[in-house]
């Protein structure tokens, strides 16, 4: 049987209370930003929690560490706003002995915040670079040693705590396809998450939001195909966002021009 851990990213914890919180019940490693550097270990009922206690700054910065910390042969990525189902575990591991040809599991995650609603995968399917990726890093599990044989790591461009507020859990899949790991869609649900707050997201509503994704498309995609989908984007959030349509492609150019401009100097 596989060896299994949780790798979480999370801020200013003194102890292991967010085991109860996220109804942890196997093995975890937390990747916490603090003023201080530690290392903590607690032995509990179901497994054992690690602590890298760290003073970097930055999402992108703390997921790296819980990679080179992981020990597990299948881990699955978290945000410390997660509740799991009681069998987590068993639910991923069972996906990965389904899906035997699967380097890694994109798993469905029900959002408690109606403003960040979750893409559902309803059939279990194997992901393509032409397929869509809105998939948030805290559903992704993969196979340790096929991560580290590709030399796959978070960006530290994008993300919490760096240059640019969000894109890195999308960049860290475009990895994995780019180094033709087989990525697969699960149907299954492994939890909830808050998403109570964002450092960056207020919306669609938000000029920034665009800009942002500007910056995102910028470091994505190459040639014509970049200008392609910031029209094709803007037309596909037309429902979802009362920005005019101009106003989108204009906010993302922008952010395409923060990018190149961040890059040179």
């Amino acid at each position: 049987m596989p060896t299994f851990e949780i790798l979480c990213t999370t801020m200013n914890q003194q102890d292991f209370s967010k085991l109860k919180e996220m109804n942890v019940h196997c093995d975890i490693l937390y990747a916490n930003q603090a003023s201080t550097t530690a290392y903590d270990e607690l032995k509990f009922d179901g497994g054992t929690a690690r602590m890298i206690t760290t003073e970097t700054r930055g999402v992108g910065k703390n997921r790296n560490i819980g990679l080179i910390y992981a020990t597990a042969d299948i881990c699955l990525l978290a945000d410390d706003d997660m509740v799991y189902e009681d069998n987590v575990e068993q639910i991923v591991l069972w996906e990965f002995e389904r899906f035997p040809k699967a380097d890694a599991i994109i798993f469905n995650v029900i959002s408690d915040n109606p403003e960040r609603k979750q893409v559902f995968n309803k059939k279990c399917k194997r992901m393509t670079k032409f397929s869509r990726n809105p998939y948030g890093a805290f559903r992704i599990a993969f196979k340790l040693k096929k991560i580290k044989h590709h030399n796959i790591w978070f960006t530290t461009l994008f993300g919490g705590g760096s240059p640019f507020p969000s894109g890195e859990d999308s960049l860290f899949i475009k990895d994995m396809l780019k180094s033709g790991m087989k990525i697969y869609l699960s149907d299954k649900v492994i939890g909830r998450v808050k998403q109570e707050d964002s450092t960056w997201y207020k919306g669609m509503n938000d000029k920034n939001y665009f800009r942002n994704k500007g910056t995102f498309i910028q470091a994505s995609r190459k040639g014509i195909s970049k200008y392609l989908y910031v029209f094709y984007y803007a037309l596909r959030t037309g429902r979802h966002s009362n920005v005019r349509f101009f106003d989108k492609v204009m906010a993302m150019l922008k952010g395409m021009d923060d990018y190149k401009k961040y890059i040179k100097e």
